[in-house]
């Protein structure tokens, strides 16, 4: 589903949702941050021999949710059917758009540059806001103009536009991938649900436009598979809350991520 045009930043409805939204995920991505990079190859300092998948990104791209990491997560889930392709997956839980320049962007463009990376899946920007927690501005209701909340979203758009725009200097032809947001909460009955629903789309719809300014780069959207599906594609009604992705949930990016891949090509 593609997302609805964009509001204005200044819709103090959405934005505190937004606020609501970030706050109550962070302290489940600081939990996990530290098992999921020590469950992916994030924390390997060489890349596999031959083709390679190279994702970049946050929690969802590192494994959380996915019973193993490894093995049932999305990202070896696009890697597998991919004859002679091995994933080299730097993304780690909790980074922002700024993480993944300062500690991901390097390691990806020394095998782009290569040329033996086959595709490329970038997960990221649901962290930018994150940083607008501790601001007290930004939980007033209505939304002051002294909460930062347009320059948190232009620094990840900004950002967005720094990551792809060097993978695809450092090779002209690779495919890249962007992954839009779905809701996690929908058809959950979580008190985040609605509010979700709200703002997701604006930032998908900045994802949309980083990508809409380069050739063969294309967005993977699992929207419409998580619609009313939450309680069966994720843990959110799990007895310890976390907002991510199970296994089936894995399965369903995977289909919106290998699809996309096939657009950019």
């Amino acid at each position: 589903m593609n997302p609805p045009t964009r509001p204005k930043l200044s819709d103090t409805g959405w934005a505190n949702a937004l606020i609501a939204v970030v706050a109550s995920v962070l302290v489940v991505l600081l939990f996990v941050a530290g098992a999921i990079a020590f469950a992916t190859c994030a924390g390997s300092s060489a890349a596999p021999a031959g083709d390679i998948y190279a994702s970049l990104g946050d929690s969802i791209a590192a494994g959380s949710g996915a019973s193993d990491a490894r093995t049932t997560a999305w990202v070896p889930l696009v890697a597998a059917p991919e004859e002679g392709v091995t994933a080299f997956n730097v993304a780690v839980a909790g980074a922002t758009t700024q993480d993944v320049i300062e500690e991901q962007l390097a390691r990806a463009l020394s095998v782009s540059n290569s040329g033996r990376v086959r595709f490329v899946t970038i997960s990221a920007g649901g962290n930018d806001l994150a940083g607008l927690i501790p601001n007290a501005t930004c939980v007033v209701d209505p939304l002051p103009d002294t909460c930062p909340l347009d320059d948190a979203l232009a620094a990840a758009e900004s950002n967005l536009d720094t990551i792809v725009g060097q993978l695809r200097d450092s090779n002209r032809r690779m495919p890249i991938v962007l992954l839009a947001y779905p809701n996690f909460f929908s058809g959950t009955g979580h008190p985040f649900e609605a509010s979700a629903a709200r703002v997701l789309p604006r930032l998908n719809a900045v994802i949309e436009d980083v990508a809409s300014r380069y050739d063969r780069v294309a967005v993977a959207h699992p929207w419409d598979a998580f619609e009313d599906n939450g309680d069966e594609l994720t843990h959110v009604l799990d007895e310890t809350f976390d907002p991510h992705p199970n296994d089936a949930g894995h399965r369903a990016i995977a289909a919106a991520i290998t699809a996309a891949i096939e657009e950019a090509r």
